[in-house]
């Protein structure tokens, strides 16, 4: 179902150092499948579930403690691109906020085609051989 967000990160972050997953929750597969396609940037997975964080991670993917409400900004320092998967709508405001701060993109893969209400003069769709991946905040780009 990532495959194609996978081949897009790839593609469009073949230079990132650092790549983060907020609110990975138990779903590691899309930061392994990056991280694999991706060996010379640092991928880490942010949760707030402190237990599901100190257990052990395949690969080399860093799983780190943190509420994206009251982020540690020094986390997501260098990062080229900051993505949730099926955010729930209450935090999308929070990411938004983290990116601007960071500088980072944002990428956004809502349950269907979920909007969160998102500004079109910010966001874009992200469209990908004719389906919509998810929404696109673009910083550097």
């Amino acid at each position: 179902m990532f495959e194609q967000l996978v081949d897009w990160i790839k593609q469009n972050y073949s230079g990132a150092r650092k790549i983060i997953e907020v609110g990975v929750g138990h779903r590691i597969n899309v930061a392994l499948q990056i991280s694999e396609a991706l060996p010379k940037a640092e991928i880490l997975v942010t949760d707030t579930n402190e237990s599901w964080v100190r257990s052990p991670k395949p690969g080399r993917i860093r799983a780190v403690a943190d509420d994206v409400m009251f982020p540690s900004l020094n986390l997501y320092e260098g990062a080229s691109l900051i993505y949730s998967l099926h955010p729930p709508g209450e935090i999308v405001q929070a990411l938004e906020k983290l990116a601007n701060k960071t500088g980072a993109d944002l990428l956004i893969v809502p349950i269907s085609d979920e909007r969160h209400d998102l500004p079109q003069e910010k966001w874009r769709e992200l469209v990908v051989r004719g389906r919509i991946l998810g929404w696109l905040l673009n910083k550097h780009h």
